[in-house]
């Protein structure tokens, strides 16, 4: 993975600042909450493990979570407990990220010796067709994503370190492709330092990411359009290590984690900033660099931490 000196640096801070405590801030402007509900957990304690920003999914059929952790692909009820893994052994290969669409059917993005497979399954995990890509052009011949996302009856096929995606409809034939890194002018330098931190969608098709060492978020729409927003700092309303994107269920905010700050920052639609919440912490309610976010249709707000602490899940209510 394509790391920068400064992005070594902000990392080695994070881990010596983690093990630290903090106080709750609840900071912004507006009728915006987020509250503490619960952590992830099976029968055992609490999910833990390593995973990477786009580790959870979410069936919004059905309010079920789907979180990869390891090549282990987990099923969690609408109340955070385990009901079902599988790909425990590899039965699908290495799947690096999974997504749902709005059947139930899961789609499991696997990286083989020197390419990659999307592989259709049913609700138990059992294989039932690769999807095979379609028209794709010869720009993206050789583009090996690491990311899948289902929105919008379109899949979001992302390499986040090449800062690239292509965008398939649900049969896999091939709708458009995207160099974010020349839509937003990065120099070839800083191209090659810097990569994506996070990568996420709206209801809209307007495509989101983060770019951590220059701790600025950006928004492109469909038609190319680039919005950008965020400034470093270690105040409300600034970033430290930008990583996660996501909108609410209503798609009016923009939620971004830290996984610096270790906090989740809440814009809305014009990028006006109106609050954040989290603290750094181990207990319960506390987070530990959260590195990725979802969101499902009741506005919970499940975050990715690292350190072994979990999928923490937190109810966001989004006023005016």
């Amino acid at each position: 993975m394509k790391q920068s000196a400064h992005r070594n640096l902000i990392i080695s801070s994070l881990l010596v600042m983690a093990a630290m405590s903090g106080s709750p801030v609840f900071a912004g402007e507006g009728n915006v909450s987020g509250s503490y509900l619960y952590t992830l957990s099976n029968f055992t304690g609490n999910l833990s493990g390593s995973w990477g920003q786009s580790a959870v999914a979410i069936d919004e059929s059905v309010n079920e979570a789907y979180v990869l952790s390891g090549t282990g692909i987990k099923i969690f009820s609408d109340n955070g407990m385990e009901i079902y893994s599988f790909n425990d052994e590899r039965e699908l290969g290495n799947v690096t990220s999974v997504a749902v669409d709005g059947e139930g059917t899961i789609f499991a993005l696997v990286l083989t010796a020197k390419s990659f497979d999307i592989i259709r399954c049913n609700y138990r995990g059992e294989p039932l067709s690769k999807m095979d890509l379609k028209n794709v052009p010869a720009e993206f011949a050789g583009f090996i994503p690491n990311t899948i996302i289902f929105r919008n009856d379109s899949f979001y096929l992302v390499n986040q370190d090449e800062m690239k995606a292509m965008v398939t409809d649900h049969t896999g034939l091939y709708k458009d492709g995207y160099d974010f890194a020349g839509l937003i002018k990065l120099t070839e330098q800083n191209r090659a330092d810097t990569g994506m931190n996070g990568f996420g969608v709206d209801r809209e098709g307007n495509m989101m990411f983060t770019i951590g060492p220059m701790a600025k978020a950006y928004i492109v729409s469909p038609d190319r359009t680039v919005r950008m927003f965020g400034r470093r700092g270690m105040i409300p309303g600034t970033f430290g290590v930008p990583a996660a994107i996501v909108t609410d269920a209503s798609d009016e905010y923009i939620l971004v984690s830290d996984i610096l700050r270790c906090r989740i920052l809440v814009f809305d639609k014009d990028l006006k900033f109106r609050m954040e919440f989290g603290y750094r912490g181990l207990t319960p309610d506390g987070l530990i660099g959260p590195i990725g976010l979802a969101v499902d249709r009741r506005n919970r707000v499940y975050v990715i931490q690292m350190g072994n602490k979990g999928v923490s899940v937190f109810q966001v209510a989004m006023g005016n």
